[in-house]
């Protein structure tokens, strides 16, 4: 988490050893231009402009309406965190940086980016959530409200890093032929999974500004045949069935234990006996201090959705009291820090 308190000679590193430095304050005075830095290198155009082509400081600040000043500040900044680099007067692109920050890249995660913006007007309501209780109501825009659209392709641009592991990890039934994706976007692991078992259908059910970006997603990439995307708030709508599996993806940390088990249940009467649910997120550990990325995106579900991360040890609960076996956990590398449970339907 402290990268910018690296010390870079002995004097640094005595100080920062010995608590002289005042780490706190590095912690907020770089961490917030750093997210700010990246965040406008999508939006301004930045990494685009520079993905196409090298350009002198002059050329990319009159190209994109930047002024010459704050367009070098900002490519300084950007050079010092590896995702720029200068040479002979031209900026251009780092390799690293290309593979995520180009928009002609199949690992872009610049619209994951773009939807930080959002995140940012959140996080000005954080202290009152803790004063009040009042988190915010991510879900709750209209369904052609473009935070839908930033949302749903931002959280696809990630999902397709990780779906084939995942869709390798998912144990279903021989020719499975019927897959419940609940609350599931943009359908991604839907269609891994239809891509790996040649008989299977995905029905995904989630809210109407959601579903409408997901079936974009799955038409362009020619999997409308087989995953199918059914509006509705998934404790309310027909979840059909019976089905060989279902996902239940990046869910639960929105919701307080009782509405987990209400979930869960629902869920697990919609799958045949034996029938697998797939359960993905992050977990804090059975013990001991939570790792950074559990500790603050804690914060952060509690800030969307008014609930937090839980335990692997809450979950087989939730399970059990839903009508499933026994969960097994499995690893999933390209998501560090999440975790796949699979559990059967009793």
């Amino acid at each position: 988490m402290r990268l910018f308190l690296k010390p870079s000679n002995v004097t640094e590193f005595a100080a920062l050893h010995l608590n002289l430095a005042p780490v706190p304050v590095g912690e907020v005075m770089f961490s917030l231009p750093l997210a700010r830095a990246v965040m406008a290198g999508v939006r301004l155009g930045v990494f685009k402009r520079l993905a196409e082509k090298d350009a002198s400081l002059e050329e990319l600040a009159g190209e994109l309406g930047l002024r010459p000043e704050g367009a070098r500040l900002l490519l300084q900044a950007l050079a010092s965190i590896d995702h720029v680099n200068e040479s002979g007067g031209r900026w251009s692109l780092t390799k690293n940086s290309r593979r995520w920050l180009d928009p002609a890249s199949d690992t872009y995660v610049g619209t994951f980016i773009e939807h930080s913006y959002d995140y940012w007007e959140w996080w000005q309501r954080f202290e009152r959530l803790l004063e009040t209780g009042e988190s915010v109501a991510i879900h709750g825009d209209d369904p052609d409200d473009p935070h839908w659209r930033r949302y749903i392709v931002g959280q696809f641009e990630l999902a397709r890093l990780s779906a084939p592991e995942v869709a390798r990890a998912v144990e279903l039934p021989k020719d499975p032929r019927s897959l419940l994706d609940v609350a599931g976007g943009h359908g991604w692991f839907s269609a891994a999974l239809c891509k790996r078992h040649p008989t299977l259908s995905s029905t995904v059910v989630d809210l109407p500004g959601s579903a409408a970006i997901g079936r974009e997603i799955i038409a362009d990439n020619g999997m409308s045949e087989r995953v199918r995307h059914r509006e509705g708030d998934m404790f309310e709508a027909d979840l059909g069935g019976p089905h060989d599996g279902a996902l239940a993806f990046n869910i639960i940390h929105h919701f307080d234990p009782p509405t987990c088990v209400r979930l869960l249940t629902r869920i697990r009467e919609s799958l045949k006996p034996g029938g697998t649910v797939a359960v993905l997120d992050l977990f804090l550990p059975k013990s001991g201090r939570a790792p950074d990325a559990a500790a603050f995106l804690g914060l952060f579900f509690h800030l969307t959705s008014g609930a937090a991360t839980y335990s692997p040890d809450d979950l087989a609960a939730w399970l059990t009291e839903a009508g499933f076996t026994k969960p097994k956990g499995v690893r999933i590398r390209r998501i560090p820090g999440q975790t796949l449970y699979l559990a059967r339907a009793r």
